[in-house]
Formats: C-alpha cells, sequence, structure tokens
C-alpha cells in the first residue's frame, strides 16, 4: 500500500506539473497570438489611414481651383493652339474630315478668343499672353514636319490632348473660380469644348 501511495503521488505530480506546463504554453500562445493580431490591426489601420490621406490629396488637388491669372494664361495659350495647329491642318491635310474639324476649330476659337479678351478686360490686374509659349510653338514646329502620310493622326492626336486639357481646365474653373467674370466665361465656352472633344475622341 505504501508503495502505490507513492506511485500515485508521483503520477499526480506529474499530472499537475504536465498541466502546469500546458497551461503556460497556451498563455504563451495566446500571448504570442494577441501580439501578432495586434500588429496586424496596426499596420491595417496605419495603410488604411495612409490610402485615406492619399485620397483627400488628390481630392483638394483636383478641385484648387487656379487663380485668375492662372487660368487666363492657360485658357489663351490652349486656345491659341488650337487655332494654329487647325490652321496647319488646314494647308496640310487632304482628309475632309480632318479639315472639316479644322476649319470649326479655327471659327469656334477665334469667336471664344473675342469673348475671352472681352472677359479679360474687364479684370483688374488680369492679362492675357499674345502668342504661343515655347513648348507650344515647339508643338506646331514638330506638326508641319509630319510627313504628309503621318499628319492627319499627329493632329488628331494633338488636338486629343488639347481639347482634353481644355476641357478640364474650363470645368474646373468654372465650378471653382474666384473671379465672376471668369468663371461666366469659362461657364460659358466649356459646352463647346466638350462638343469638340466628343468629336474629335470620336476621329
Amino acid at each position: 500500500m505504501l508503495k502505490f501511495g507513492k506511485t500515485r503521488a508521483a503520477t499526480t505530480l506529474i499530472c499537475t506539473t504536465l498541466i502546469t506546463a500546458g497551461l503556460a504554453g497556451l498563455a504563451g500562445c495566446n500571448k504570442a497570438q494577441q501580439t501578432e493580431a495586434s500588429a496586424t490591426t496596426q499596420s491595417v489601420t496605419a495603410d488604411a489611414g495612409a490610402a485615406m490621406a492619399d485620397a483627400g490629396s488628390a481630392v483638394t488637388d483636383a478641385v484648387t481651383p487656379d487663380t485668375p491669372q492662372d487660368f487666363a494664361t492657360k485658357a489663351a495659350s490652349a486656345n491659341m493652339l488650337e487655332i494654329e495647329s487647325s490652321k496647319v491642318a488646314l494647308k496640310m491635310s487632304k482628309n475632309p474630315d480632318v479639315l472639316a474639324f479644322a476649319k470649326d476649330m479655327v471659327a469656334d476659337h477665334t469667336k471664344a478668343g473675342t469673348a475671352f479678351k472681352a472677359a479679360v478686360g474687364k479684370v483688374s490686374g488680369v492679362t492675357a499672353p499674345a502668342k504661343l509659349d515655347p513648348d507650344q510653338q515647339k508643338k506646331i514646329d514638330e506638326l508641319k514636319d509630319e510627313p504628309a502620310a503621318d499628319f492627319d493622326s499627329a493632329y488628331i492626336h494633338l488636338q486629343k490632348d488639347a481639347h482634353k486639357d481644355a476641357v478640364n481646365l474650363f470645368d474646373n474653373y468654372a465650378k471653382n473660380g474666384t473671379d465672376a467674370t471668369l468663371q461666366a466665361f469659362a461657364a460659358s465656352t466649356l459646352p463647346t469644348l466638350q462638343a469638340h472633344k466628343d468629336k474629335i475622341d470620336k476621329m
């Protein structure tokens, strides 16, 4: 009986030790899992915060209005580029669709240019450039140098880019501009620019 008692006591001690070790192991696992989960949560939260910050920055950039002078400079430059490139097209293209579009560009943008000058004349301290800037003049020069076989595609590509930029410029200022006169001009001109863009995008 004494031997049996010692064996039973030893067994009980071993079982208690194993249970204690097992609980400690489980506690260690739980702690490790909690630490890992916490780190993952912090990482996800940080990533989400960064994404929201980037989105907020993009929205801010999208609606930041140009100053009246910036708008006047960009609008005048865009108008001159579309007129001058279309004058080149009228001399060099043989494509009836391109010629018809170029003719409309010269007429519509000359009319818009007159309205633009009248609007700028009412805004104190704002002026508009009278000639193309160097980058735009380079585009015109490159267009003139295009081989006859490539001219139409080059002109269409230039007009697509120009009207995309113009629509964005005028839409932004019509919605967010800080000068009422230029804002009204942008809003009244935007439908014509959008119609031009829709037409050239299909060519």
